[in-house]
């Protein structure tokens, strides 16, 4: 470097870096004015001994990197570099936040697909069966005792053609000496000829199983009643 070089450069009274004289910025520090206080050499005077590099930061030549000028200001927070020291610790905030949001994505996935394989595998449910009708309790037996021959009583109604029935068809029958059910009254009959030859008012009465009886009025009025 010839005598007239070194005598336009000068060093930055902030990092000792060697700037042309009369720059505005230090390339390397980015402090403004960086040879304000340095007097201009108006004669040669004895060499002085180079300021010690600063060992916060390497030696960066004056030129300035490509695409960039002596102008461009210089990143936020100058040279004390808490910008610099905070990106890593913020590109690994977004790291783990990202790979949160990638185990919560799976999460949710798998779930559906759980739910959406149980619905899909769930027995459809089948319509219940018709409940069978109970099978009704056996009637009980219906046939009336028989009577002693003394405590057989002569009909009142034999012979009768006016007799007024007590009962009507319709009308459920049970024995007054034990409750027993006798069946039910199917129809009356004013004039019936008996097995005997007589002739007189009758009740049909139909039992629990379906037969069908022929029961003197006067009989079956003094020994049964309605149900």
């Amino acid at each position: 470097m010839s005598e007239t070089d070194r005598e336009r450069l000068a060093a930055c009274r902030a990092c000792g870096n060697r700037v042309t004289r009369g720059a505005r910025r230090c390339p390397a520090c980015g402090t403004r004015e960086p040879t304000a206080d340095v007097p201009d050499r108006a004669e040669p005077a004895a060499p002085e001994a180079p300021p010690a590099a600063p060992r916060e930061a390497p030696f960066v030549s004056a030129r300035p990197p490509a695409g960039e000028s002596l102008f461009t200001p210089p990143p936020a927070g100058g040279a004390a570099g808490g910008s610099s020291s905070q990106a890593p610790r913020r590109q690994a905030a977004r790291r783990r936040r990202r790979a949160f949001l990638v185990v919560l994505s799976l999460v949710l996935a798998l779930t559906v697909a759980g739910v959406a394989a149980l619905y899909v595998s769930a027995p459809v449910d089948a319509p219940p069966l018709p409940r069978r009708p109970e099978a009704a309790a056996p009637a009980p037996d219906v046939t009336p005792a028989p009577a002693s021959p003394g405590a057989v009583e002569p009909s009142r109604s034999r012979g009768r053609s006016d007799w007024l029935f007590f009962f009507k068809p319709g009308d459920w029958v049970t024995r007054m000496t034990d409750d027993a059910l006798l069946g039910v009254v199917v129809r009356v009959e004013k004039s019936h000829t008996f097995a005997d030859g007589s002739h007189g008012p009758a009740y049909t009465v139909q039992s629990m199983e379906g037969e069908e009886r022929i029961v003197d009025a006067d009989e079956l009025e003094r020994t049964a009643r309605v149900r």
